[in-house]
């Protein structure tokens, strides 16, 4: 007994020192290195970092730690481990993002039919603030703005290297640019014309200038820089409601001075600019997320327009202007506060956009139907429809990613998966079932769960 005993003992030690051996060489493995350098907080800090918004001390130091940690970690990986790695990386890169990123990331750049006619449409109002300018009646009135627009259209034969590369928001960026450059470009022509005779013709050519200048610089930056969808679409909303909100302000005084809009509209448009770039530093919008908020801010200065032409029926007054302007920062404010966390995709948003229109169309049916005479009633039905609508989706999609959203932080970086399933049927279910003979215990009755919960390992 006692040799054998000893025996086992001894193959015991043999059999710990094997697996201890086999263990401590699966510590350091490719997909566990994979899944360490794709922690999503790192790769939320690592993206904030590239794009150069400014971290805090406490996500620097989390990013210097992690990245050192994982140098260390690859340096003891063995070489078919490293091997391994560089194999799988894509493939594993594909499941983390999921089947519609994959799409996003796999899809080729094409330009598309909207593409062509906005570059066209940019290209013939150039060449038609050359034709303003120049006062040219000839047929050349004509040919130019035909002219100018099919070279904005060839761009991309014209220089090529220029646009290697690019994204799909590289060109939203530039479209914003240049729809913003508009704006800004024509205030500027009328602060400097004011009331002359040529304000007209300087208005139009500095909007060309403009818009060929902003959109030149939305372009390289987009493509360098590579903001996320979420800012390039805020940038957008504020660069648009930041003029609004500076004439506004001229119109409550009551000022006819030319100049002085021009001023206001250009300084709104800066300050709208720089909000939205602090804004984005603060919180990182989806293309979603904005896209609600621009529904909720126009369907809010809508309704503001409703009352304000109620009001001016009774006290024709500048300082009715200040209702839609209430409108319009309190639907950016509450949507802006709204949507945190929910991560609205891009199809969520697009929905949200598309039917608040469509429902604002159908208010403006029925205020032709019923032959309305008072605009508060043209204004305010599809205003109030739009508001509806975009609330009603909103909180569907709300709902939905919050659901999903729970499950994923219960799993995050966690070596399980939870999930939970809940079946409220099953107490309609629960209540015809008998309860079995010849079964002693506490449950004695056999029931089917309300909630189903599963701990995969």
């Amino acid at each position: 007994m006692k040799p054998n005993y000893y025996c086992s003992i001894f193959l015991f030690f043999i059999a710990f020192a094997f697996f201890s051996q086999v263990n401590a060489q699966g510590i350091y493995t490719a997909r566990g290195y994979w899944e360490e350098s794709n922690k999503e907080t790192y790769r939320i800090i690592k993206q904030k970092n590239i794009n150069g918004i400014t971290l805090t001390a406490d996500e620097t130091s989390y990013l210097q730690d992690l990245e050192t940690y994982l140098s260390n970690y690859y340096q003891r990986l063995s070489e078919d481990e490293k091997a391994f790695y560089s194999k799988m990386k894509d493939q594993w890169d594909r499941e983390l993002m999921g089947p519609e990123q994959r799409i996003i990331v796999e899809e080729e750049f094409e330009w598309r039919g909207r593409d062509y006619a906005t570059n066209i449409l940019y290209g013939a109002y150039y060449g038609a603030s050359l034709v303003a300018i120049a006062e040219i009646s000839s047929a050349a009135a004509v040919g130019i703005p035909l002219l100018t627009g099919g070279l904005w259209a060839l761009g991309p034969v014209i220089a090529p290297r220029k646009y290697e590369n690019i994204t799909r928001p590289v060109i939203r960026a530039s479209n914003t640019g240049k729809f913003l450059g508009l704006i800004y470009g024509g205030s500027l022509g009328l602060l400097v014309g004011g009331q002359s005779d040529n304000a007209a013709q300087i208005a139009f050519g500095l909007s060309s200038l403009g818009s060929i200048a902003l959109g030149e610089v939305g372009f390289k930056l987009q493509k360098n820089r590579n903001f996320s969808e979420g800012h390039i679409e805020l940038v957008r909303h504020y660069g648009i409601i930041g003029p609004w909100l500076g004439a506004a302000a001229l119109i409550t005084a009551e000022s006819e001075n030319s100049n002085l809009y021009g001023a206001a509209l250009l300084a709104g448009g800066v300050g709208g600019i720089l909000v939205a770039n602090k804004v984005s530093e603060k919180y990182d919008y989806t293309k979603g997320d904005i896209d609600n908020v621009s529904a909720m801010t126009l369907a809010t200065t809508g309704i503001g327009f409703a009352i304000a032409a109620e009001v001016l029926q009774d006290d024709a007054s500048g300082a009715a202007i200040l209702i839609p302007v209430a409108g319009t920062v309190i639907g950016t404010m509450l949507g802006q506060k709204a949507v945190k966390g929910v991560y609205l995709n891009k199809r969520q948003g697009s929905t949200i956009a598309l039917s608040t229109g469509g429902a604002a169309l159908v208010g403006l049916g029925i205020a032709a139907i019923f032959e309305a005479e008072s605009p508060a009633v043209w204004i305010g039905v599809p205003s109030v429809l739009a508001l509806a609508t975009q609330q009603v989706l909103f909180s569907k999609y709300k709902k939905d990613n919050l659901a999903g959203n729970l499950l994923s932080k219960i799993n995050k970086d966690k070596p399980y998966k939870f999930t939970m399933e809940v079946t409220p049927e099953n107490y309609f279910v629960n209540q015809r079932m008998a309860a079995p003979t010849g079964i002693l215990g506490v449950n004695s009755i056999a029931s089917n769960p309300l909630v189903n919960l599963k701990l995969a390992f």
